[in-house]
């Protein structure tokens, strides 16, 4: 059994009616929004329809044909097949090694050149025998030059001699030092650097460049073409202390 109270007060009256009134204010708004909830509807815009018969891709070929487009511009060119090996810039045109890539098939082979020494192009110059001039920079390099006199000719030793005698007794004049006395560790040259080859019928040159602590050496070696590829000449043809 429910039982009712009810207050005589005249501010319980005003608490109910408040309370009532904002019962009401809430289930108001809650039956708004269930009633917008379902009347709303898809309008024909907004409707998705799927036909079995339709592709994606019948559906993007009709719309491109609805597309308006602009006229083609130079459109020879855009159709036109132009070779890679052909293609050409102008002068305004700044070229970067980007277009060094498109290009490359165009341009002659580029090589280092020393303005006081010459190119350093070796592409002449045969792999046995590249292998031979080093080896021969190599000995020379050494303690008393071990070895170095086995590259060459025994008809041309005394070549051989008189340059040992230049490049020891030349040292001190130009470099302004004593010839070094080498231990087994130390090389007299640091390194060396093989110039562009001339090679004729019978004689072949090669510049080499010596580099060593006092500064460089420029020297020509002179190789029988015909033979073995033995030397019979080394002249030295510049000194330059740094």
């Amino acid at each position: 059994m429910i039982k009712l109270f009810t207050f005589k007060s005249k501010s319980a009256d005003a608490g109910v009616f408040l309370l009532n009134k904002e019962l009401i204010s809430k289930t108001g708004l809650i039956f708004s929004l269930i009633f917008l909830l379902f009347s709303c509807k898809n309008t024909a815009e907004t409707k998705l329809i799927f036909n079995e018969t339709e592709t994606i891709k019948k559906n993007v070929k009709e719309r491109e044909q609805g597309i308006t487009w602009t006229q083609e511009i130079e459109q020879e060119r855009l159709t036109e097949y132009v070779p890679r090996s052909s293609a050409m810039f102008g002068l305004e045109v700044p070229y970067t090694k980007e277009l060094f890539k498109i290009t490359k098939s165009m341009q002659a082979a580029v090589y280092p050149n020393m303005e006081d020494f010459g190119s350093l192009n070796l592409n002449n110059l045969p792999p046995l025998l590249k292998e031979k001039i080093n080896k021969f920079c190599e000995a020379l390099s050494l303690d008393k030059h071990a070895g170095a006199e086995n590259y060459f000719n025994r008809k041309y030793i005394f070549n051989y001699v008189f340059f040992v005698k230049e490049l020891e007794e030349g040292w001190e004049n130009n470099f302004g030092q004593t010839y070094p006395e080498l231990s087994e560790d130390e090389k007299l040259f640091t390194k060396w650097t093989l110039g562009e080859p001339f090679i004729g019928a019978e004689i072949t040159q090669i510049p080499v460049r010596f580099y060593t602590s006092c500064g460089i050496i420029d020297v020509t070696l002179f190789i029988n073409s015909n033979g073995n590829n033995e030397l019979y000449q080394i002249s030295i043809n510049r000194w330059k202390k740094v």
